[in-house]
């Protein structure tokens, strides 16, 4: 298993060494590790920590002063079979393209090594994985679009983003069957263009599901439509604090949902796929870690612009100096654009089942109320 901390990792590389791969999702910082890293360190960097199989990697991303932190622990106390740390550039220039394209090289040099896929047959199975996760990206990108419809809510559609991370987690061998619920022991696979297919039915069966599932709360035209931004966000209990408080979310900024999702990655021309890689997650959606704090700011102005929305919800995860910064930038220039407002919430795991949180969204609601009556007397 390969545990990315990072959407700027991408799945292809390990699906395409015939290794499962999983963005770590988990449920909050392990009491038993507790002093590996100081309590005032960021939560997802704390979370990290924790003891992985003997034949599991852990692939850390170069995006913050706790991650890296984060990689000298799993490193020095070898706390996983092996940690791997991936230098991600924080622009998308041609420089920076062919850095990350051949960082992208080692990064999959390292998982052959371990004899996962000989290096000959590498390019075309990355290849393959590419194909495959375009069309999880699609469909998950399908399920973020009906979210900032109101025919699903941001809740499920987070959480269908989350189960595919973990069906992926588990991704089959052409012998094993595709059981999410017991994926059973770390293994390979060789990877074939047909593979991702049961996998695309199942996802396709989801969605259905959740569609099937849902109430049709999101036809009420008369609730307040905000969307959520931040560097990531540790759970789903922000987004049903939201929810029940009597807003709708109708689009997530964050490295789970849009981040992960919204983009292709070229495979059907001839340049080398560890560089179209490469552009195309430097290109994608930008991370307050990358410098590109205009294109964030129009970004999430679009999105306010096109969805509707009457308010933004900022959230930083308890000790993270690059969302702070962030928040600053981000407030400042949707008020001089539009004048959205923008409510920031800070927090561990867990945070929207609090109640001091339900009280600030519920206040933030109201106030929204307030402003869109005074527009509508005049």
């Amino acid at each position: 298993m390969v545990y990315l901390s990072c959407s700027y990792i991408p799945y292809e590389i390990p699906l395409a060494a015939g290794m499962p791969a999983t963005r770590g999702i988990f449920e909050g910082p392990l009491p038993t590790m507790e002093g590996y890293l100081p309590r005032d360190f960021c939560p997802y960097a704390r979370a990290f920590i924790r003891q992985y199989g003997d034949k599991d990697m852990v692939a850390i991303a170069e995006s913050c002063d706790a991650m890296r932190r984060a990689y000298d622990v799993l490193s020095y106390w070898n706390l996983a079979g092996a940690v791997y740390f991936v230098d991600v550039p924080r622009t998308y220039d041609p420089e920076a393209v062919s850095f990350y394209a051949e960082e992208l090289k080692g990064f999959a040099s390292k998982l052959s090594d371990s004899g996962t896929a000989p290096r000959d047959e590498f390019s075309e199975r990355l290849t393959v994985a590419i194909n495959g996760m375009n069309q999880i990206r699609k469909e998950l990108s399908c399920v973020f679009d009906l979210a900032s419809k109101r025919q699903l809510s941001a809740v499920k559609a987070t959480q269908l983003a989350i189960n595919v991370n973990q069906l992926l987690a588990c991704f089959p061998s052409a012998e094993d069957p595709l059981d999410p619920l017991d994926p059973g022991p770390s293994h390979t696979h060789n990877l074939a263009p047909g593979m991702f297919d049961a996998l695309i039915e199942q996802i396709e069966r989801m969605i259905g599901q959740a569609l099937s599932e849902s109430s049709p709360f999101s036809q009420d035209r008369d609730r307040i439509s905000v969307g959520i931004s931040g560097t990531c966000l540790l759970d789903l209990s922000l987004i049903e604090c939201i929810e029940n408080a009597g807003l709708d979310v109708v689009f997530v900024d964050s490295c789970i949902p849009l981040r992960t999702y919204d983009f292709v990655v070229d495979s059907k021309t001839t340049c080398d796929p560890f560089y179209m890689l490469a552009e195309a997650y430097l290109r994608k959606a930008p991370c307050p870690r990358m410098f590109q704090g205009k294109e964030r700011i129009w970004r999430l102005y679009e999105l306010a612009s096109d969805y509707g929305v009457r308010g933004l919800i900022y959230f930083a995860p308890k000790f993270c100096d690059q969302a702070y910064y962030d928040f600053i930038e981000i407030r400042h220039g949707l008020r001089s654009l539009g004048r959205l407002p923008v409510l920031l919430l800070e927090g561990q795991y867990g945070m929207g089942r609090t109640g001091q949180v339900l009280t600030r969204v519920e206040a933030f609601r109201e106030m929204l109320e307030g402003t869109q009556i005074l527009k509508a007397g005049k």
